[in-house]
């Protein structure tokens, strides 16, 4: 069932959204989150009563407790949530942001307010919570295999929430609307279809500094240069997937397990 659809229906069930090109996070109120295949643009004219404070981020303006003014000249501006969130403004937004949000308090001089927990650059500031964050993105164009993927995961680590999607060409981008803290512990990569645009968006998730740590895992056919290929872009495993069900549950149970059970993964150490 579409996401998107009952969502526009009750505005009010969504704090925000975070996004880049042509994929999307909607992140509800109750905490929790789903991906949209859809740009921010798109959600900005389905919403006008949104409020867009940088181009990477979409506000629901009734759960907006109150703003920063920046502290200094080129450097941006700061909206709270009734969460605790806490979003950049970007200067060329800034004065509509305050125009639309003209009735809230100013927190310019908040004793409270700590800008250490702010990335410069990020569109979300760093919350305690978010180092709990445990997520695999499993990139396929074989649906039934990506429920049962699901499946597999929820039944035998039932805190991991898992994301799918068909496409993988904007990836890299959408990641970087993320704080590091939330970057998915593991990603699957079927590389059986679509090859080249595995391959390269591969290559540009080993190319940036900060995504490059994420492991990436190519699911390939089970053909030398393929193997090869996966390799030479960086993949951190490389995994020739059988076609059968039985055998396909037993190897993604068997990646699952040397990944998120053997192998320690940054923020997952003790």
């Amino acid at each position: 069932m579409s996401v998107i659809k009952p969502a526009l229906q009750h505005p009010e069930r969504i704090a925000y959204f975070a996004g880049a090109n042509n994929y999307c996070w909607i992140h509800f109120r109750d905490g929790e989150k789903k991906l949209l295949a859809k740009p921010i643009s798109y959600l900005e004219s389905q919403l006008p009563d949104f409020i867009r404070v940088h181009k990477t981020v979409l506000l629901n303006p009734a759960y907006v407790k109150s703003l920063d003014h920046p502290p200094r000249n080129k450097m941006a501006g700061k909206v709270h949530l009734d969460s605790g969130e806490v979003f950049p403004v970007s200067r060329r937004r800034w004065p509509q942001v305050i125009k639309s949000f003209s009735c809230l308090p100013d927190n310019t001089f908040a004793e409270e307010t700590d800008y250490s927990l702010y990335a410069p650059d990020s569109p979300q500031a760093v919350q305690p919570s978010d180092l709990l964050a445990f997520s695999i993105f499993f990139i396929t164009d074989e649906k039934e295999k990506a429920l049962m993927t699901k499946e597999i995961i929820r039944e035998k680590w039932s805190a991991c929430q898992v994301y799918t999607n068909q496409q993988s060409t904007h990836l890299p981008e959408l990641l970087k609307t993320l704080p590091e803290q939330e970057y998915p512990t593991l990603i699957l990569m079927d590389a059986r279809t679509k090859t080249m645009e595995r391959l390269y968006t591969l290559r540009h998730l080993k190319e940036d500094s900060h995504l490059s740590r994420i492991p990436v895992i190519l699911l390939v056919s089970p053909t030398d240069q393929l193997i090869i290929d996966g390799y030479q872009h960086q993949a951190n495993s490389v995994i020739s997937m059988p076609t059968e069900y039985r055998f396909f549950k037993q190897m993604i149970e068997r990646i699952c397990q040397f990944w998120l059970h053997i192998v320690t993964l940054p923020g997952m150490g003790q």
